[in-house]
């Protein structure tokens, strides 16, 4: 992870504020405690029959998060790290298999204090790979997919050959494969710093994004980061693909960070055409992110900035959190912003599917006050074919600690 994503993560986890806002349904309230503490889940929660599954950033027994579980109103702890060799930290959404097991990483500890990546079966933790702070990788923030086989996929923000970060795989019999190492072409055009997930195509391709790189002088003269397709080549081996490089310039996003892509098929007219959404920190036309979509052309993907976040009159700032595509409706939230300003969720709606499909109208539908309601959320939402929405905030609750919530349609 690199300096200044780790500064947001800590200046935005001690922040505080007063108030309360509107009909959001505060499900739990971390203590700091044994239940954990500041839920960052850069992602989104992950749900399975009725009950969700996260982590926590800080809190749990040696104060280095925990893993729980969610049934109703009530959280249960069921892993707490011990900042040793099985990690400290996560950061990042979990996921669950068919049997139960979850799967994730830590931001730090493991046997060299570079972060892991965990199984957890039960109240058993297994720790599948301690990174080392080398040409393998370091400081895995976002968690991990899972393809149909039962292999797992995922970055490490830093490391590797070029110090830029990597792709991995770690196969089903428990072998770590370095897919690809970022910052390989001269001045980083091929990306640097991936910190968000990985999202997997129908054929196997893999799709993410990188913090920083692409073309070189944008904002810090490290680049404003790029949408990148991992592919396997014929002859074994993996290739790469820009699909993407932020200029920064006008309404156009820049760092792109935590939330993962969201890939879908649209129908445009008579044909079906792929598409992928997603969201930059920063960039567009008042600095505070935007919401953009990279749709297929005849030579490459062409991009178009959605919606530019305005930090001011109600309107969200920052987004974090993987969107949730609901039947077309892109639901995402933003770190900042909103009538209070500590954050807030929003939906993303087309003018008519097929047609107008890129007359996109933003609403916000919940703002954060940092009392009670919590604030400041880094995570997406989970939402259901009703609408009903789900989420966590990295602060705010009662105890500062941040909530779990649910929005009602």
């Amino acid at each position: 992870m690199d300096a200044k994503t780790l500064t947001v993560f800590v200046v935005l986890l001690l922040l505080v504020g007063a108030a309360w806002g509107d009909t959001e349904t505060v499900l739990y309230t971390f203590t700091g405690g044994a239940d954990g503490g500041n839920p960052i889940d850069a992602g989104r929660l992950v749900r399975k029959g009725s009950n969700f599954y996260g982590t926590t950033a800080n809190g749990g027994q040696s104060g280095c998060g925990v893993i729980f579980e969610l049934s109703g109103s009530t959280v249960t702890p069921l892993y707490a790290f011990h900042c040793t060799r099985d990690g400290a930290n996560p950061v990042g959404s979990v996921i669950v298999n068919e049997a139960g097991n979850i799967y994730g990483t830590t931001g730090y500890g493991g046997s060299n204090g570079c972060g892991t990546v965990f199984e957890l079966s039960g109240s058993t933790l297994t720790t599948l790979y301690s990174f080392a702070c080398g040409d393998d990788g370091a400081f895995p923030v976002a968690g991990v997919l899972r393809d149909k086989a039962g292999n797992l996929y995922g970055t490490a923000s830093s490391g590797g050959v070029n110090g830029g970060g990597v792709a991995y795989e770690i196969t089903t019999a428990g072998m770590f494969n370095v897919l690809y190492n970022f910052c390989s072409t001269t001045a980083c055009a091929d990306g640097q710093y991936p910190e968000a997930g990985l999202v997997m195509d129908a054929n196997g391709n893999l799709y993410g994004t990188t913090y920083e790189g692409g073309i070189a002088g944008c904002y810090n003269k490290a680049g404003c980061g790029t949408v990148f397709e991992l592919s396997v080549e014929k002859g074994g081996g993996w290739k790469e693909t820009v699909l993407h490089r932020f200029t920064g310039e006008g309404d156009e996003g820049a760092y792109p960070n935590l939330g993962a892509l969201t890939v879908r098929t649209q129908r445009i007219g008579k044909s079906r055409t792929a598409v992928i959404f997603g969201v930059t920190f920063d960039g567009g036309v008042s600095g505070y992110g935007t919401v953009y979509e990279l749709m297929k052309a005849k030579a490459g993907y062409a991009l178009t900035v959605l919606h530019a976040f305005t930090g001011s009159g109600g309107d969200g700032g920052w987004p974090l959190g993987t969107l949730f595509d609901l039947s077309g409706r892109l639901i995402g939230t933003t770190q900042v912003g909103g009538s209070r300003g500590y954050g807030t969720v929003f939906e993303l709606k087309t003018g008519t599917p097929g047609k107008d499909y890129r007359n996109w109208v933003e609403t916000v539908l919940y703002s954060f006050t940092n009392s009670s309601d919590g604030g400041y959320p880094e995570s997406g939402v989970f939402a259901d074919s009703d609408g009903e929405l789900w989420g966590v905030t990295s602060a705010g609750g009662s105890s500062g600690y941040g909530v779990v919530y649910s929005l009602e349609p």
